[in-house]
């Protein structure tokens, strides 16, 4: 290990940049090939809403998901490569993916970090489970809003370092970018020029010119979008998407309203009347406990603990400043998981994943660190030696296994999706309780639907399900008494074939109708 670490040492900061980027596209274009077309159920969405822009009918485009740019950004790959739609899409991930790792070395250099910490960071992220092994291959907005997301950190410091406008005007455009893709990244936007005021050795009137500085295009934008409300009466503050959210007069009721709707449930039916009056206070402690899981599920348990030695030792480690910044967005990240979780009481482990980036940020300073042990000949150190080698195996592990093909069973929708079309040679009505299944099949877009049970169970009522001749139905071990159940409500139809997900936990069941 000595010997790679020498080269690494020697090697030119800007190669060694742009070799990291080039393993990371061939690591994401892997990471597509080997889904072999499996799609996350949002990506249905944003993959109807390209085909629609792509047919120049912006308007259903906008009905079907109301934040277009990804969608937009797919159909224009799409039309100028003539690439399929779903391709497009695949490209796009590969492409931000690339842009998201380059911006994470530049962070970590302009926290002052050398060639080790870089090399360390590309590791890291490089074999984050979560992040690469997971997200990354779903084709979702998600890896846009961390491209623009880390460019817009990476515009910021280099702003709070010069000070000049174009840093202040690429700060900008990049986070309102990241905005585009995902709403809760107006928060960095909004927040993040704020820490201006408490960390600056300057004067009042110097940290507000700084602030006004990096905020010009925000406030040219707000300010258009109310003289143009003003204006027009045919617009309103919903006819610029998802910005309602965030500047709805009403929004502390539509961030508590859950919160407030479901306590009371928690005071009668969980606590008791001896302990009612601590509900919100015990739904408030269960967030918590969920943020802090899901943090630790997202940036990985390794990672989590290198990054908190980074911190332990930071002044030794990580530029003063950039650290400030750095510690700022992890904490307006905590914020928005928060608030996302109040609000929506979900909270999927794609929502920490900036909080994850940052910490994987202050880890890869550790590591790096660490990386002087496996040099040392002292026997004090050596138990240091061989964690760090412990610790780069297991990393390399994780890399291996995020990019080896999936199991068998991975594809089992596909694959039932693909027999159906191969036995039905008559193409006979189909009914899809998935609207992934729909989308494997090439079936119309009908929408989407919270949940498949209630939408099967609606259309058994109502009898419609007899219109049918095959039913593609998902079924669950730990639901297993639906199968049941299903087998006394559909008499007349048979199982014709069954196809079992990695571990059997999850089934997808083909019904025909009997022709008897």
């Amino acid at each position: 290990m000595t010997n790679i670490l020498n080269k690494v040492d020697a090697a030119n900061p800007n190669k060694l940049t742009l070799a990291i980027v080039i393993v990371a596209m061939l690591i994401a274009a892997q990471l597509q090939y080997i889904q072999h077309g499996w799609i996350n159920p949002d990506s249905v969405l944003y993959l109807e809403s390209a085909r629609l822009i792509t047919a120049g009918d912006w308007q259903s485009a906008v009905k079907v998901f109301n934040w277009p740019l990804y969608s937009a950004l797919i159909s224009i790959v799409h039309q100028l490569t003539s690439l399929s739609i779903h391709h497009s899409a695949q490209a796009l991930s590969v492409i931000f993916y690339s842009i998201a790792i380059y911006s994470f070395i530049q962070i970590i250099q302009l926290a002052g970090g050398n060639n080790r910490v870089i090399v360390a960071g590309a590791l890291i992220l490089f074999s984050a489970q979560y992040v690469t092994g997971d997200v990354l291959q779903m084709l979702l907005r998600d890896e846009g809003f961390w491209a623009f997301f880390l460019t817009s950190i990476v515009f910021f410091i280099r702003f709070d370092k010069s000070n000049h406008y174009s840093d202040a005007l690429f700060w900008q455009l990049s986070a309102i970018a990241a905005t585009l893709f995902r709403i809760e990244a107006i928060a960095y936007l909004v927040a993040l020029p704020l820490s201006l005021f408490f960390y600056q050795h300057a004067t009042f009137y110097q940290k507000l010119k700084q602030f006004l500085k990096c905020n010009f295009l925000s406030i040219i934008a707000i300010f258009a979008i109310f003289t143009a409300i003003l204006v027009f009466d045919s617009l309103t503050m919903k006819s610029f998407g998802r910005l309602n959210e965030v500047f709805s007069l009403n929004v502390y009721n539509e961030l508590t309203q859950q919160l407030f709707t479901k306590s009371p449930i928690m005071s009668n039916q969980v606590l008791g009347r001896f302990l009612d009056e601590f509900a919100v206070q015990g739904i408030l402690m269960t967030f918590i406990y969920v943020i802090v899981v899901k943090s630790i599920s997202a940036t990985g348990i390794i990672n989590i603990a290198l990054a908190t030695l980074a911190i332990r030792f930071r002044n030794n480690l990580i530029h003063n400043k950039v650290f400030y910044i750095l510690a700022v967005v992890a904490l307006i990240a905590v914020i928005n998981s928060t608030l996302i979780i109040t609000k929506a009481f979900v909270l999927s482990s794609r929502y920490v994943v900036a909080l994850s980036l940052v910490l994987m940020i202050f880890s890869a300073f550790y590591l790096a660190h660490l990386f002087q042990y496996t040099q040392a000949q002292n026997k004090n150190n050596q138990k240091k030696k061989w964690l760090t080698i412990a610790i780069v195996i297991f990393m390399l592990l994780g890399l291996l296994k995020n990019i080896l093909p999936k199991q068998d069973g991975y594809n089992y929708v596909q694959d039932a999706v693909t027999w159906l079309k191969t036995y039905n040679i008559h193409n006979k009505p189909v009914f899809y309780d998935d609207t992934r299944a729909r989308y494997y099949a090439n079936a119309p877009f009908i929408g989407t639907w919270d949940d498949s049970w209630v939408m099967l169970m609606d259309t058994i009522k109502n009898n419609q399900i007899n219109q049918y001749d095959f039913l593609i139905i998902h079924h669950s071990a730990k639901q297993a008494d639906r199968e049941a159940y299903l087998a006394k409500e559909l008499k007349e139809f048979k199982i014709a074939k069954r196809f079992n997900a990695t571990k059997n936990k999850k089934s997808v069941v083909i019904y025909q109708k009997n022709t008897n």
